[in-house]
């Protein structure tokens, strides 16, 4: 009952609490995603932009020297003067101007490290920026002649990385090198060759210092997918394969099991060049993430507050139909019923409906105990007749009785203790009025009972008492506790054995109770009969006359009537043991 009840009030209140924060949360995380990811490609496109705008730079200044340097009558002459090595005051002044357009923008370029200009001629010989003329035995730079051999079919620019050691004991310097082939107007060949040196590290330092996200790579890929700049170290791209980036010619987004990442690019307008940009997916969006975790956080919460007062209106109502359930059930059983919580603490409706059942139950159950009280006042009046016997008579009877045995055999004998005995224990019985006695009372009159039962079975078993003297006089029981139990070790534990036995009474006093115990060490009782002793015990009194261990099923009830005490007698036993049969009396 109870879990239909929670699933149906956690479907009522979560349903309509959580619909509206999914949709608020869904909406707000693609309008906020779509806005920040035209952010970023706006920002990635000024970011290309600037990147394009310096590697323009760059050839910018080669095309300008290849415009200065290209001329077929300025190559005509720097061949002639490089090929015949005589030296005209026409010749000395096209040198240096040569050498002046070489110098400045390595003067003024910072990225620039040094520019090379070499026109064929056998005496391998040509024009380096700072230097002058000089030839390729006595430079330390001259692996890039080998490039031009190799690309003399190249009539764009291209570039390679390389290294420049300028001394032997200084470390190489990582340049990227430029080159254009210079062509005379005769000859589909190059007749020469110019070499632009860029610093790497100074073009790399640049791109690291103009990204936007953090985490971002930033490469510029020539026409041949060949990388020539980067901001970031290209070991750093283990994830994913950087092979699949570089022969894609778009945009994308890249799903790795390291996340998402999102590949932006932008293709120069001059030489084929591309920029790109690597970006992981959460570092692109925090926003949007901070929105899904705080709509997950929102819808957490919500559902732990909507599993909270499920749980509260769950268990209320609950309540409310056992608080019913309970009602009928003590009519049924004749149990007064609970009192009604004050409406200020419950369910109005609740108390309403606690209300009319309660008014409706208690009028039937008025009836009830109308029609019980009537009976029992004529079960009374019956009694009372029954009872106008002076119990006087039967006195007298025991007293003529131990007369005329006295008389029979000359004096008293064990007849007449049994009679005296006897004779105390209905006093005992019938003249006191109180249900409630002593502790000492109690126990005198028992002594007056086990004497005639040792009488009768001639010492078959003694009897120990264990009991503080100040106890018995400061606690009392019912009238007539102890008799029952006695004699329920005698008839069913001890004269069934052979040989002598023992009986021991214990009264011992705990922190709120008396514990008194009856202890025989008579044949004992099966499990079985045990648990069948017990069940007499649970008898309703329609059913009493009708059981063997009648004593003690009445001293049960009336403990449990007198004292408000579920069980009052408790019985363990052993076969070949013995029994122990137990009363727990409050103080």
């Amino acid at each position: 009952m109870r879990k239909k009840f929670f699933l149906k009030n956690l479907l009522l209140f979560l349903v309509p609490l959580l619909i509206p924060i999914l949709i608020l949360g869904t909406l707000s995380i693609v309008i906020t995603q779509r806005y920040i990811q035209g952010e970023i490609n706006k920002n990635n496109l000024n970011l290309f932009n600037q990147i394009d705008r310096n590697i323009e730079l760059i050839f910018n200044e080669i095309d300008s020297l290849s415009i200065s340097l290209g001329n077929p009558e300025v190559l005509y002459r720097l061949e002639d003067i490089l090929q015949t090595q005589t030296l005209t005051l026409e010749n000395l002044r096209l040198m240096k101007i040569s050498q002046n357009y070489i110098n400045a923008p390595v003067t003024a370029k910072p990225f620039i490290e040094s520019i090379y200009v070499y026109v064929n001629n056998d005496h391998n010989q040509f024009l380096a920026n700072g230097v002058g003329l000089t030839n390729f035995s006595e430079f330390h730079d001259v692996s890039w002649r080998d490039s031009f051999n190799n690309n003399q079919n190249k009539t764009d620019v291209w570039t390679e990385p390389r290294e420049i050691q300028r001394y032997s004991f200084e470390a190489p310097i990582p340049v990227t090198t430029v080159y254009k082939n210079l062509f005379s107007t005769v000859q589909n060949e190059p007749n020469g060759v110019i070499v632009l040196n860029i610093y790497t590290n100074y073009i790399e330092k640049l791109l690291e210092n103009i990204v936007t996200y953090p985490d971002q790579h930033i490469l510029v890929v020539d026409g041949n997918n060949r990388v020539i700049f980067k901001n970031r170290r290209l070991d750093e791209l283990k994830p994913f394969d950087l092979k699949e980036i570089l022969l894609s010619d778009t945009s994308f987004t890249l799903n790795t099991n390291e996340g998402a990442y999102l590949i932006s690019q932008l293709h120069s307008s001059k030489y084929g060049w591309r920029y790109i940009s690597i970006t992981q997916g959460q570092g692109l969006t925090p926003i949007p993430f901070q929105l899904s975790t705080l709509s997950l956080s929102l819808v957490l919460l919500s559902f732990i507050l909507g599993l909270l007062l499920t749980y509260f209106l769950t268990r209320r109502n609950v309540n409310h139909i056992r608080n019913i359930i309970t009602i009928i059930d003590y009519a049924d059983r004749g149990i007064p019923l609970p009192a009604t919580s004050s409406a200020s603490g419950i369910d109005e409706y609740d108390f309403i409906t606690q209300k009319i059942i309660k008014n409706f139950i208690e009028q039937n159950y008025l009836q009830v105990q109308l029609s019980e009280k009537k009976y029992k006042l004529q079960a009374a009046e019956l009694l009372a007749l029954q009872s106008q016997i002076n119990p006087h008579f039967l006195f007298n009877t025991l007293e003529t009785i131990y007369w005329k045995v006295v008389g029979l055999t000359g004096k008293p004998n064990e007849a007449n203790q049994m009679l005296e005995y006897l004779s105390d224990l209905l006093k005992y019985a019938l003249d006191t009025p109180n249900r409630i006695v002593t502790l000492e009372k109690e126990i005198i009159y028992t002594k007056n009972y086990i004497s005639i039962q040792k009488i009768r079975y001639r010492d078959q078993f003694d009897v120990i008492w264990e009991y503080d003297d100040e106890d018995i006089k400061r606690y009392s029981t019912v009238k007539l506790l102890l008799q029952p139990l006695i004699e329920n070790s005698i008839y069913h534990g001890i004269k069934v054995k052979e040989g002598q036995s023992c009986i021991k009474i214990k009264i011992n006093r705990f922190e709120s109770y008396i514990r008194i115990a009856v202890i025989d060490n008579g044949i004992g009782m099966s499990r079985e009969r045990l648990l069948e002793v017990n069940q007499m015990l649970g008898l309703e009194e329609q059913a009493i006359e009708e059981v063997e261990h009648i004593g003690l099923v009445n001293t049960n009830k009336r403990i449990q009537l007198t004292y408000g005490m579920k069980q009052g007698v408790r019985i363990q036993s052993k076969p070949g043991v013995g029994t122990v049969v137990s009363v727990c009396i409050p103080y």
